[in-house]
């Protein structure tokens, strides 16, 4: 659903912000959550996601929103 969102903004011209995949990369939030879990996986991040929450024995979509809030939560890079 995220990657339809990212292709409708590109075909309608929409210049916003994308943390969940942009053209030729996985995004920032793939490029943080390789570096959260320790690894990389070509599978993508929605899958690794489900991974991890199986093996804790929770929702994966529970898992995927505690993620975006630490992902959120993290400190920004200051322009400049």
């Amino acid at each position: 659903m995220l990657v339809g969102y990212r292709a409708a903004m590109v075909i309608h011209g929409v210049e916003e912000d994308f943390a969940f995949w942009s053209p030729g990369t996985q995004g920032p939030f793939a490029e943080w959550l390789w570096q959260r879990l320790g690894r990389h996986s070509a599978l993508g991040w929605a899958v690794e996601i489900e991974r991890e929450a199986q093996e804790a024995g929770v929702p994966p979509v529970e898992l995927f929103f505690s993620l975006w809030d630490e992902y959120r939560q993290r400190p920004q890079p200051t322009a400049g």
